[in-house]
C-alpha cells in the first residue's frame, strides 16, 4: 500500500477489533506488536444480528438503510484508531446478508436478494462519503467473508463490483476490499474474483490453516506429517491430487507452497494488492504443541512474501 502522507510504500500488518474497543487499545497495540499500523475494525453489523434487528444491529429499513447511532460509534471508533496514525479497514459483517441461510433460504442473502443487495450499496455510499474525508482510512471492505456456499464465483463478483462501484462513486481514493467465497478461502483465490473495471481494490482471504490444528480440532503436533485431506479438511478434492491418504510435511514449506501457489500468483499474474485478513492459533494449541513456532513461521513468510495481515 502506498501512503498518501509520504508516497512510500509499506505493507500492513495488525490487529483485528470489534465492538468491545476501549480507549488506548491502537496506542498498546503498537507496544504488544510493534511495527503494527493498521486495525481490520469489524464493527459495522448489518444485517448481522436478526430479523427483526435488534438494537445493536445497523441495518433499517429506510435510506440511508443504516442507524444514525451507528454512524456515531463508527466516528469515534474510527478516531480513537487513526489519531494514534494507525490505519482502518472499515469491515461489515453481514451474517444474514452473506448468506447464513442459504441452504432453507437463499433468498435472504445479497446474492439472491436485489432489494436487499441495493440498500446494501446504498449504505456503503453513505458511510464512503461520511469517511471520504477521514485521515488513515485503509480499505472499505464491502462484505466479509461470503457464507453462501450455493453462490457461483459469478455472482459473487458482481455482488461485489457493485459494492466497489458505489463507495468509488463518493470516495474513489480509498481501495475497496473483496475476497473469494466461501468464507475467504484461499483455495478460491483466483482471477474469477478480479473486478476489470475498478483497479483500486485489494484482494482478501483468510489463512485458518488447518483448522484443524488451528482450533485444537484433530492435528496436535506442528510441525509434523500428515494426511493432505487432513490439511485441507473439506477441500480435499480440490488439494490432494495425491488422494487423501497422502502424507504431507506440514511445515513451514507447506504454508509457503500455499500463500506462493494462490496469494502469490494471483498478485503476480493480474498485478494487484493482496492481504491476508485474519490468521491465528487457538489458546488451546500449547507452545509444547508447536504453536509459537507455527505463528513464527507465518510472520517470516509474509514478510519474506511481502503479504500483510491481521491478527485475529
Amino acid at each position: 500500500m502506498t501512503n498518501p502522507h509520504t508516497n512510500r510504500s509499506f505493507r500492513l500488518t495488525g490487529f483485528n477489533m470489534g465492538n468491545h474497543l476501549h480507549p488506548g487499545d491502537a496506542a498498546y497495540m503498537k507496544k504488544v506488536l510493534p511495527g503494527a499500523n493498521v486495525v481490520r475494525l469489524v464493527v459495522l453489523d448489518w444485517d448481522n444480528t436478526g430479523n427483526p434487528s435488534p438494537s445493536s444491529d445497523c441495518m433499517i429499513d429506510q435510506a440511508p438503510y443504516i442507524k444514525d447511532s451507528c454512524l456515531r460509534r463508527l466516528d469515534h471508533q474510527i478516531q480513537q484508531i487513526t489519531e494514534a496514525k494507525i490505519w482502518v479497514i472499515l469491515t461489515c459483517r453481514s451474517k444474514w446478508g452473506a448468506g447464513q441461510d442459504y441452504g432453507t433460504d437463499p433468498q435472504s442473502d445479497v446474492f439472491h436478494n436485489t432489494t436487499l443487495r441495493s440498500n446494501m450499496y446504498a449504505m456503503w455510499k453513505a458511510v464512503a462519503l461520511r469517511y471520504s474525508t477521514f485521515d488513515y482510512i485503509a480499505a472499505y471492505e464491502i462484505m466479509s467473508e461470503p457464507r453462501d456456499k450455493g453462490a457461483t464465483p459469478l455472482q459473487i463478483h458482481d455482488f461485489y463490483a457493485g459494492g466497489c462501484e458505489a463507495v468509488h462513486a463518493v470516495d474513489p481514493h480509498t481501495p475497496c476490499m473483496v475476497g473469494p467465497g466461501p468464507y475467504y478461502k484461499l483455495w478460491h483465490f483466483n482471477t474469477s474474483m478480479i473486478l476489470s473495471n475498478d483497479r483500486n481494490v485489494i484482494y482478501t482471504f483468510d489463512y485458518f490453516q488447518p483448522t484443524s490444528y488451528i482450533f485444537s480440532q484433530g492435528i496436535v503436533q506442528y510441525p509434523s506429517r500428515q494426511e493432505c485431506g487432513a490439511l485441507y479438511l473439506g477441500f480435499a478434492e480440490e488439494c490432494c491430487p495425491n488422494g487423501y491418504r497422502a502424507l504431507e510435511h506440514f511445515d513451514a514449506t507447506w504454508h509457503f507452497n500455499n500463500l506462493n501457489k494462490y496469494a502469490v500468483a494471483l498478485r503476480k499474474t493480474s498485478n494487484v494488492p493482496i492481504f491476508m485478513n485474519q490468521w491465528s492459533v487457538v489458546r488451546a494449541v500449547s507452545e509444547e504443541h508447536g504453536r509459537y513456532q507455527f505463528v513464527q513461521d507465518i510472520a517470516n513468510l509474509t514478510q519474506e512474501l511481502d503479504i500483510g495481515w491481521t491478527w485475529w
